[in-house]
């Protein structure tokens, strides 16, 4: 019976997925159907202007993908975050993943810079946007094309999903040495599987129900730094790069809700 199942499921995801058109030079081309104009934009932006271009943010992302369960996507902010001007919001957007926004992430100016890095699942070629909303609340978008596949659907080894499950919530953090002036730049990774509830068990050939991270809060000295809210494409295992601004003696504090309710907090001592 199960057999069945897979093939029905098979079948629907030919014949619904968005259809690619093929230029002469064999490059995947714009879907058919545009999701962005059609759907993703007015559900989040409405009609609001949003200029286009690395003037505020660049995005950068692999244009093919070595693995597409875990892509590498970094967010470099081209202006600091001042208390007078800043990046308020920032979205990030896979067009053709099955949930297009992997995140939403509300900045501060205590950040110094909106500079972002994780990883994401690709579900289909696609493009990948990096909308940012100012706290006076101008849009600017950078976008870019990235050739991957099946990054949504690849069920993670059994052993790892294991160990992820046997240790949810367990996190480090460490500063890295980036050359920056406007502040330090901190890596926080969360241990956690970060199923979708599109992945195959392949002992039970069931659908693994989902369980992700939803919502991650960053403060330092008490201090607001920002507040991820993540959906399930943000890879298992989520690591996040970020800026913030330590003082000698700081204390870095991190707050973590999964898709479960499971909340989790951590704290850790910076150095100058």
């Amino acid at each position: 019976m199960w057999k069945f199942w897979i093939g029905l499921l098979v079948t629907l995801t030919v014949f619904t997925a968005p259809r690619l058109s093929t230029g002469d030079t064999g490059e995947k081309m714009q879907s058919e159907v545009d999701v962005w104009s059609a759907f993703i934009r007015p559900k989040y932006f409405n009609d609001k202007e949003i200029r286009e271009g690395e003037s505020v943010v660049k995005l950068t992302v692999p244009y093919r993908a070595e693995d597409a369960s875990v892509v590498p996507v970094s967010i470099n902010a081209q202006i600091p975050q001042t208390q007078e001007v800043y990046i308020k919001t920032l979205y990030l957007f896979a067009d053709n993943n099955p949930e297009p926004l992997a995140g939403t992430f509300h900045l501060t100016p205590a950040m110094g810079r909106a500079d972002l890095a994780m990883r994401i699942r690709i579900d289909q070629y696609t493009n990948v946007r990096a909308v940012a909303e100012m706290n006076t609340g101008e849009l600017y978008m950078d976008t870019k094309f990235i050739r991957a596949s099946g990054g949504c659907s690849l069920p993670p080894p059994f052993l790892e999903l294991k160990a992820a499950r046997e240790h949810i919530g367990e996190m480090k953090f460490r500063t890295i040495i980036s050359g920056e002036t406007d502040g330090t730049l901190g890596q926080l990774r969360i241990r956690h599987p970060n199923v979708n509830g599109l992945q195959l068990d392949q002992r039970t050939r069931t659908i693994i129900p989902p369980e992700y991270v939803k919502k991650v809060s960053v403060s330092y000295n008490e201090q607001h730094i920002m507040t991820a809210e993540t959906d399930i494409s943000i890879s298992q295992d989520p690591s996040f790069r970020f800026f913030f601004r330590p003082e000698q003696g700081g204390t870095l504090r991190v707050e973590m809700e999964d898709s479960k309710g499971r909340r989790f907090t951590r704290t850790f001592e910076v150095g100058e």
